[in-house]
Protein backbone atom coordinates (compact mmCIF):
# COMPACT_ATOMS: atom_id res chain seq x y z
CA UNK A 1 0.00 0.00 0.00
CA UNK A 2 1.24 3.48 -0.87
CA UNK A 3 1.55 5.62 2.26
CA UNK A 4 1.64 9.35 2.85
CA UNK A 5 4.63 10.10 5.08
CA UNK A 6 5.40 13.47 6.65
CA UNK A 7 9.03 14.16 7.64
CA UNK A 8 9.57 17.20 9.86
CA UNK A 9 13.15 18.43 9.74
CA UNK A 10 13.63 16.88 6.35
CA UNK A 11 16.96 18.65 5.86
CA UNK A 12 18.63 16.50 8.52
CA UNK A 13 20.84 13.65 7.36
CA UNK A 14 18.53 11.12 9.02
CA UNK A 15 15.46 12.77 7.51
CA UNK A 16 16.98 12.62 4.04
CA UNK A 17 17.79 8.93 4.48
CA UNK A 18 14.22 8.19 5.59
CA UNK A 19 13.01 10.04 2.50
CA UNK A 20 15.20 7.81 0.31
CA UNK A 21 13.89 4.64 1.96
CA UNK A 22 10.27 5.73 1.66
CA UNK A 23 10.55 6.78 -1.98
CA UNK A 24 12.29 3.51 -2.85
CA UNK A 25 9.14 1.70 -1.70
CA UNK A 26 6.87 4.00 -3.68
CA UNK A 27 5.47 6.08 -0.82
CA UNK A 28 4.49 9.74 -1.10
CA UNK A 29 6.78 11.83 1.10
CA UNK A 30 6.12 15.34 2.35
CA UNK A 31 9.26 16.97 3.74
CA UNK A 32 9.45 20.14 5.79
CA UNK A 33 12.37 22.31 6.77
CA UNK A 34 13.20 25.85 7.80
CA UNK A 35 15.87 25.71 5.08
CA UNK A 36 14.40 25.98 1.57
CA UNK A 37 17.65 24.70 0.08
CA UNK A 38 16.41 21.22 0.97
CA UNK A 39 13.43 21.48 -1.35
CA UNK A 40 15.13 19.74 -4.29
CA UNK A 41 15.37 16.52 -2.27
CA UNK A 42 11.60 16.20 -1.93
CA UNK A 43 8.80 15.76 -4.43
CA UNK A 44 6.57 17.58 -1.95
CA UNK A 45 8.37 20.25 0.10
CA UNK A 46 6.91 22.63 2.71
CA UNK A 47 8.86 25.53 4.19
CA UNK A 48 8.03 25.30 7.90
CA UNK A 49 9.21 26.14 11.40
CA UNK A 50 7.54 23.77 13.93
CA UNK A 51 7.32 26.58 16.48
CA UNK A 52 5.74 29.14 14.16
CA UNK A 53 2.58 29.28 12.05
CA UNK A 54 1.68 25.77 10.88
CA UNK A 55 -0.98 26.69 8.31
CA UNK A 56 1.30 25.39 5.55
CA UNK A 57 0.51 21.87 6.77
CA UNK A 58 -3.03 22.35 5.50
CA UNK A 59 -1.50 21.40 2.12
CA UNK A 60 -0.77 17.80 3.14
CA UNK A 61 -3.23 14.98 2.38
CA UNK A 62 -6.16 14.42 4.72
CA UNK A 63 -4.76 11.03 5.63
CA UNK A 64 -1.19 10.70 6.90
CA UNK A 65 0.10 7.19 7.54
CA UNK A 66 3.43 8.11 9.08
CA UNK A 67 4.96 11.11 10.84
CA UNK A 68 8.67 11.46 11.66
CA UNK A 69 9.95 14.36 13.76
CA UNK A 70 13.69 14.74 13.11
CA UNK A 71 14.79 18.12 14.58
CA UNK A 72 17.38 17.89 17.32
CA UNK A 73 20.18 19.71 19.12
CA UNK A 74 23.63 19.00 20.50
CA UNK A 75 24.47 21.79 22.94
CA UNK A 76 27.03 20.43 25.40
CA UNK A 77 27.67 22.78 28.33
CA UNK A 78 28.39 22.49 32.02
CA UNK A 79 25.72 23.73 34.39
CA UNK A 80 27.90 26.74 35.18
CA UNK A 81 27.89 27.79 31.51
CA UNK A 82 24.30 26.77 30.78
CA UNK A 83 21.65 29.50 30.77
CA UNK A 84 17.90 29.31 31.04
CA UNK A 85 17.76 30.61 27.47
CA UNK A 86 19.84 27.60 26.37
CA UNK A 87 17.41 25.22 28.04
CA UNK A 88 14.38 26.98 26.57
CA UNK A 89 15.93 26.83 23.09
CA UNK A 90 16.49 23.08 23.37
CA UNK A 91 12.97 22.54 24.67
CA UNK A 92 11.60 24.48 21.70
CA UNK A 93 13.40 22.31 19.17
CA UNK A 94 13.21 18.93 20.89
CA UNK A 95 9.85 19.01 22.66
CA UNK A 96 7.60 22.00 21.91
CA UNK A 97 8.04 21.58 18.16
CA UNK A 98 7.06 17.92 18.34
CA UNK A 99 4.06 18.79 20.50
CA UNK A 100 2.92 21.44 18.02
CA UNK A 101 3.30 19.19 14.98
CA UNK A 102 1.55 16.16 16.47
CA UNK A 103 -1.33 18.28 17.71
CA UNK A 104 -1.70 19.85 14.25
CA UNK A 105 -1.65 16.63 12.22
CA UNK A 106 -3.42 14.32 14.69
CA UNK A 107 -6.69 14.49 12.71
CA UNK A 108 -4.76 13.38 9.60
CA UNK A 109 -3.18 10.50 11.51
CA UNK A 110 -6.52 9.38 12.91
CA UNK A 111 -7.88 8.97 9.39
CA UNK A 112 -5.94 5.70 9.30
CA UNK A 113 -6.23 2.68 11.54
CA UNK A 114 -2.54 1.97 11.86
CA UNK A 115 -0.74 5.30 11.57
CA UNK A 116 2.69 5.61 13.19
CA UNK A 117 4.64 8.47 14.75
CA UNK A 118 8.41 8.25 15.18
CA UNK A 119 10.30 10.69 17.41
CA UNK A 120 14.01 10.98 18.15
CA UNK A 121 15.37 10.97 21.68
CA UNK A 122 18.98 10.39 22.74
CA UNK A 123 21.03 7.87 24.69
CA UNK A 124 21.74 10.71 27.13
CA UNK A 125 18.10 10.82 28.30
CA UNK A 126 18.61 7.64 30.34
CA UNK A 127 22.40 7.38 30.60
CA UNK A 128 24.07 10.04 32.71
CA UNK A 129 26.70 11.96 30.74
CA UNK A 130 28.56 15.14 31.68
CA UNK A 131 27.60 18.30 29.79
CA UNK A 132 24.35 16.75 28.54
CA UNK A 133 21.89 18.12 31.10
CA UNK A 134 19.89 20.38 28.77
CA UNK A 135 19.54 17.92 25.91
CA UNK A 136 18.80 15.10 28.37
CA UNK A 137 16.07 17.18 29.99
CA UNK A 138 14.40 18.14 26.70
CA UNK A 139 14.57 14.65 25.22
CA UNK A 140 13.33 13.10 28.49
CA UNK A 141 10.31 15.38 28.21
CA UNK A 142 9.82 14.09 24.67
CA UNK A 143 10.04 10.45 25.80
CA UNK A 144 7.49 10.96 28.56
CA UNK A 145 5.16 12.73 26.16
CA UNK A 146 5.52 9.96 23.58
CA UNK A 147 4.82 7.10 25.99
CA UNK A 148 1.82 8.84 27.52
CA UNK A 149 0.45 9.74 24.10
CA UNK A 150 0.96 6.16 22.87
CA UNK A 151 -1.39 5.01 25.62
CA UNK A 152 -3.87 7.77 24.84
CA UNK A 153 -3.99 7.06 21.10
CA UNK A 154 -3.88 3.25 21.15
CA UNK A 155 -5.01 1.26 19.29
CA UNK A 156 -5.40 3.71 16.39
CA UNK A 157 -1.96 5.39 16.32
CA UNK A 158 1.39 3.87 17.33
CA UNK A 159 4.02 6.20 18.80
CA UNK A 160 7.66 5.28 19.42
CA UNK A 161 11.02 6.94 20.00
CA UNK A 162 14.41 6.09 18.57
CA UNK A 163 17.26 6.91 20.98
CA UNK A 164 20.62 7.03 19.18
CA UNK A 165 24.05 7.69 20.53
CA UNK A 166 26.24 10.04 18.52
CA UNK A 167 25.73 9.70 14.77
CA UNK A 168 28.05 10.88 12.00
CA UNK A 169 25.86 13.72 10.70
CA UNK A 170 26.04 17.46 10.06
CA UNK A 171 24.50 18.04 13.49
CA UNK A 172 27.42 16.27 15.20
CA UNK A 173 30.14 17.63 12.92
CA UNK A 174 31.56 19.94 15.61
CA UNK A 175 32.08 16.93 17.89
CA UNK A 176 33.37 14.55 15.19
CA UNK A 177 35.51 17.20 13.51
CA UNK A 178 38.72 15.12 13.22
CA UNK A 179 39.62 11.47 12.68
CA UNK A 180 41.02 11.40 16.22
CA UNK A 181 37.72 12.60 17.67
CA UNK A 182 35.78 10.05 15.64
CA UNK A 183 38.03 7.23 16.86
CA UNK A 184 37.77 8.36 20.48
CA UNK A 185 33.98 8.45 20.20
CA UNK A 186 33.90 5.03 18.57
CA UNK A 187 35.98 3.53 21.38
CA UNK A 188 33.41 4.64 23.98
CA UNK A 189 30.86 2.25 22.46
CA UNK A 190 30.90 -1.51 23.01
CA UNK A 191 30.66 -2.05 19.23
CA UNK A 192 33.67 0.27 18.74
CA UNK A 193 32.01 2.37 16.05
CA UNK A 194 29.78 5.40 15.66
CA UNK A 195 26.37 5.35 14.08
CA UNK A 196 25.46 6.37 10.56
CA UNK A 197 22.41 8.33 9.43
CA UNK A 198 21.38 5.44 7.19
CA UNK A 199 21.47 2.90 10.01
CA UNK A 200 19.34 5.06 12.32
CA UNK A 201 16.97 5.89 9.45
CA UNK A 202 16.41 2.18 8.80
CA UNK A 203 15.21 1.72 12.39
CA UNK A 204 12.91 4.74 12.14
CA UNK A 205 11.52 3.57 8.80
CA UNK A 206 10.82 0.12 10.30
CA UNK A 207 8.78 1.84 13.02
CA UNK A 208 6.61 3.61 10.44
CA UNK A 209 4.74 0.30 10.30
CA UNK A 210 4.87 -0.10 14.08
CA UNK A 211 1.28 -1.20 14.62
CA UNK A 212 1.70 -4.01 12.11
CA UNK A 213 4.80 -5.05 14.06
CA UNK A 214 3.05 -4.90 17.48
CA UNK A 215 5.23 -2.02 18.74
CA UNK A 216 4.06 1.14 20.49
CA UNK A 217 5.09 3.22 23.49
CA UNK A 218 8.72 2.14 23.18
CA UNK A 219 12.09 3.87 23.28
CA UNK A 220 14.35 1.92 20.91
CA UNK A 221 18.08 2.32 21.61
CA UNK A 222 20.33 2.48 18.55
CA UNK A 223 23.54 3.26 20.35
CA UNK A 224 26.21 0.63 19.76
CA UNK A 225 25.43 -0.87 23.17
CA UNK A 226 26.40 2.28 25.09
CA UNK A 227 23.24 2.51 27.21
CA UNK A 228 23.19 -1.07 28.44
CA UNK A 229 26.63 -2.68 28.16
CA UNK A 230 29.87 -2.19 30.05
CA UNK A 231 32.84 -3.77 28.29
Amino acid sequence: MTKNILIIGGNSDIGLEINNLAKAEGHSVYGTSRDEATSSNYDNFIHLDPNQNLDALDEIPEDIHGLVYCPGTINLKSLQRLTLEDVKAEMEVNFYGAFNIIKKVLPNLKKNDGASVVLFSTVAANTGMPMHSSIAASKSALEGFAISLAAELAPRVAINCVAPSIVDTKLASHILSTDERKEASAQRHPLKSIGSAKLVAQTAFHLLSAKDKWITGQVIAVDGGLSSLKT
